[in-house]
């Protein structure tokens, strides 16, 4: 939920808003561990902006009862609708692959191919 690794806690993920790098600059994990991780960041960005938009309707009739102006409600949805889906973007996908990853924890292969590409130093330094 704060745009940083899963793995490591690590920042500096994003290089833009909307373009996330391949693997974590400090522990190597690779992001995209199979073909369409996506998708369940997809589906969490859009539980999300559902859940925004029903507490938009119920909490804005609830608040206006008994005569509650629709269109200012269904206006204030349409917007968060619009707006949340961009605003949460980078979340989803680092909420997304801390979620696959304790469904699915590291194999030994991932463990070693982030190893070979990461930043992080080995402990006990060598030497």
């Amino acid at each position: 939920m704060t745009r940083r690794c899963p793995r490591c806690g690590a920042g500096g993920l994003f290089s833009h808003w909307f373009t996330m790098l391949d693997r974590c600059p400090r522990c190597g994990l690779r992001f995209e561990r199979i073909e369409g991780h996506w998708l369940g960041a997809i589906a969490l960005n859009l539980v999300v902006t559902e859940a925004v938009f029903g507490l938009i309707l119920v909490g804005g009739a609830v608040a206006t009862w008994p005569d509650p102006p629709w269109v200012a409600i269904a206006a204030a949805g349409i917007t968060a609708n619009v707006v949340v889906p961009l605003v949460y973007y980078p979340f989803s996908k680092t909420t997304w692959t801390a979620l696959d990853l304790v469904m699915r924890p590291m194999e030994l292969r991932e463990i070693a191919d982030a190893a070979e590409s990461s930043a992080e130093v080995p402990w006990p330094p060598a030497g």
